[in-house]
């Protein structure tokens, strides 16, 4: 073949996003759990969900999709 067909052909363009992602200090993030009301039943269900995301860097749907078996499972029951 005498010339390369593809030769004119480009190749998909590569381009990087940062994004601007606010992340909290230790101390930020433990003031606002504490900051929650634990008085009443959506207080604790609101702490511990965010409390899960939050140290374990999960998205909220995978957090939502938890079942009481995942945080404990059944070998570990009292």
């Amino acid at each position: 073949m005498p010339s390369n067909p593809a030769h004119a052909v480009r190749g998909p363009r590569h381009a990087v996003k940062k994004g601007s992602i606010t992340v909290m200090s230790s101390k930020e993030t433990t003031d606002f759990l504490n900051s929650i009301d634990t008085l009443h039943v959506v207080g604790l269900c609101d702490r511990a969900f965010i409390a899960v995301m939050v140290y374990t860097f999960a998205r909220v749907s995978a957090v939502v999709r938890l079942k009481v078996e995942d945080y404990f499972p059944l070998k570990q029951r009292c």
